[in-house]
């Protein structure tokens, strides 16, 4: 009789919270590697653990009528080694969607980084692409507007502004000057993928860098995929400072592979970068790896990393990002400059983790 009258009492209270938020949709995913790493010509050596772009989230909709729905977002970061983690950090907003497509307002990614997302092999790793190919309009911006369109028989298209897409101001409203503007388009269509995106705008001369523009592409056959990405990044100001991180004009490209085997994804890609101006960086990085899908949610996944003036996690979070000192030292192109390794820009690692999605 207790234990009836215990679960009706707790019935009672549940139900009212249960309707007013039946329509959320409660997501994320879980993913930790543990990593040695090798600085080449000095042999120091270390042993790292660390959470790559772990994350949670909450999302929900509600039917306006006339096919139009109330959209929401709020997606945290965690950093499952350290305990730590930052409240709608990730893609956060609240918007509006129907047959034009979709509008929102918040924290979003940028059109021309979701371009590059599309042929990634290695995202959210140690060896992720943004190591060398980040920087510019390549990232999260804060303090968004953007719509994204349907999709016409493979062919879609996005853009966005924002008024300042680093700072989060608590007060005064947003910096002065530092707005960008992102546009994307692309074809999608069975085995083929091909999408471009440009970014430009004050936010970019204020770190000394002038218009950003990406070019990707994705081809399936059988049990192959061949990707491919190349990017500009224009320098505004001849001479790199703690704000202009630029030495001239930067270019960098990528070239990938996978195949499926089964339950196995071997796959593979080389990417360098370029920076025009006397002493500007020269990155260049090598990831080769396999996948082994355990289940449609989790995957357990061996990778190798060899890079030269990269630093490694660029992709995977804020935390535990590792590089020799001759970026960390310096200026990382297109990222912060992480914790210093050694006393070289030549480093290797071994990743090996596990990915949970929920």
């Amino acid at each position: 009789m207790k234990k009836i009258l215990a679960v009706a009492i707790a019935t009672a209270f549940a139900a009212p919270a249960f309707a007013a938020t039946s329509n959320v949709d409660i997501y994320g995913q879980l993913h930790a590697s543990v990593n040695f790493y090798s600085d080449e010509p000095s042999g120091v050596s270390n042993l790292g653990i660390t959470s790559n772009a772990s994350r949670i989230g909450f999302k929900g909709s509600e039917d306006l009528g006339g096919g139009l729905k109330g959209i929401w977002q709020i997606e945290s970061g965690l950093n499952l080694d350290e305990q730590t983690g930052t409240l709608a950090n990730r893609n956060s907003f609240v918007g509006l969607s129907g047959g034009f497509g979709t509008a929102l307002i918040g924290n979003h990614d940028t059109p021309l980084k979701l371009v590059g997302r599309k042929v990634e092999l290695f995202g959210d790793t140690q060896g992720d692409s943004r190591n060398v190919m980040g920087g510019g309009s390549d990232l999260r911006a804060k303090n968004v507007v953007a719509y994204i369109s349907p999709n016409f028989s493979g062919f879609s298209g996005a853009a966005a502004y924002s008024t300042d897409p680093v700072v989060a101001a608590a007060d005064g409203g947003e910096g002065d000057d530092l707005s960008v503007y992102n546009l994307s388009a692309a074809y999608e269509n069975g085995p083929i993928y091909v999408g471009f995106g440009y970014g430009d705008g004050d936010g970019h001369e204020a770190i000394g860098a002038g218009a950003h523009w990406r070019l990707a592409g994705s081809f399936s056959f059988g049990d192959f995929k061949v990707v491919g990405q190349y990017d500009s990044l224009e320098d505004d100001n001849a001479v790199a400072t703690a704000a202009n991180y630029l030495i001239g004009d930067y270019s960098a490209w990528m070239v990938g592979g996978a195949f499926n085997m089964g339950a196995m994804t071997f796959k593979a890609n080389w990417m360098a970068g370029e920076e025009d101006g006397a002493g500007g960086a020269e990155p260049e990085q090598f990831n080769i790896g396999v996948d082994y899908a355990m289940s449609k949610r989790t995957t357990v996944y061996a990778m190798y990393i060899n890079g030269e003036d990269v630093t490694l996690g660029v992709g995977g979070g804020s935390s535990d990002r590792v590089c020799g000192a001759a970026v960390c030292g310096g200026t990382a192109v297109g990222g912060v400059p992480a914790n210093a390794f050694a006393d070289s820009g030549d480093i290797s690692a071994i990743s090996v983790g596990v990915v949970h999605k929920f």
